[in-house]
């Protein structure tokens, strides 16, 4: 509760993020040290005796300059230990997203919860010890199953393990019969390769560094990220002349001397070929 209430007082009143809290309970110390210390900015050093110990919040929506101005008021708190860089993907990204849970979305000087499913929509409930209200918050709230399907945030993590609920769920939004990912493969077509990809995305190619891959190179640049992260902007499009089902992924490429390249490529989804062609890249 402390902790939350030292970072809404760090957070400019006029901004919007979605925020979550937990404690890295279960974590085995040098897994947890390991992980954090080299991802961390913390110019006090992790000391803590045990990993349960650390309390984490997660703020999304964040510019450079607002996590600089954050983390200049937060370093007068004696518990404040540093942050986390979450704009990419990491190891202790996924380890620390892994124990939080949603605690509520701040949109300017407003609060918004959820609270019980049997109490109405018309009343607004906290169910948290945290104070919004003292410290000068407007509070509003609905049932939890509304918020947790429509207004709930989870961070982007990598994808650990060869089969994942979240990706089936996700497809079986377009088709009632999935097959796991990990069976698919990548193909892109000659012509979208040669007058598409080499002419009009070489750019983002170059900045991605794969411009320089051939085409089956290039799929399996994709197909080896197919499952880092989620799936976005599934949709099934029924039109007299075509019919497919398709969604985005978003990956990281690492580039020299600066952040990863962030590509966005959109893929058809043919299950019954076991295959995922590739429409664009952005």
């Amino acid at each position: 509760m402390e902790c939350a209430e030292a970072l809404f007082d760090a957070l400019d009143t006029k901004t919007t993020h979605s925020i979550l809290g937990g404690a890295l309970f279960g974590s085995h110390d040098e897994i947890a040290r390991k992980l954090l210390d080299p991802a961390e900015v913390c110019p006090k050093g992790l000391y803590f005796r045990y990993p349960s110990s650390c309390f984490a919040l997660y703020v999304n929506n964040l510019s450079e300059g607002a996590v600089a101005d954050i983390d200049t008021k937060l370093l007068q708190n004696s518990a404040y230990l540093g942050y986390l860089p979450c704009t990419y993907a990491s190891l202790a990204k996924t380890f620390t997203s892994m124990n939080l849970m949603n605690l509520g979305i701040k949109q300017g000087n407003t609060v918004i919860l959820g609270h019980e499913d049997d109490r109405p929509n018309t009343q607004n409930h906290n169910l948290q010890l945290h104070d919004y209200v003292a410290q000068r918050f407007r509070l509003k709230s609905i049932q939890s199953i509304y918020f947790s399907t429509f207004l709930a945030y989870k961070p982007e993590r990598m994808l650990l393990s060869e089969s994942d609920d979240d990706l089936e769920i996700a497809l079986r939004a377009m088709l009632s019969a999935v097959t796991p990912l990990t069976e698919f493969a990548v193909f892109i077509e000659d012509a979208k390769f040669q007058h598409y990809l080499q002419t009009a995305k070489l750019g983002k190619l170059q900045k991605a560094g794969l411009a320089e891959l051939t085409k089956t190179e290039l799929e399996m640049a994709i197909r080896s990220k197919l499952r880092m992260n989620y799936l976005y902007n599934l949709e099934w499009v029924e039109e007299p002349t075509h019919q497919l089902s398709k969604f985005n992924i978003m990956r990281e490429f690492p580039r020299a001397g600066g952040h990863p390249e962030r590509v966005v490529v959109a893929l058809e989804y043919r299950p019954a070929d076991l295959a995922l062609r590739l429409l664009t890249i952005t």
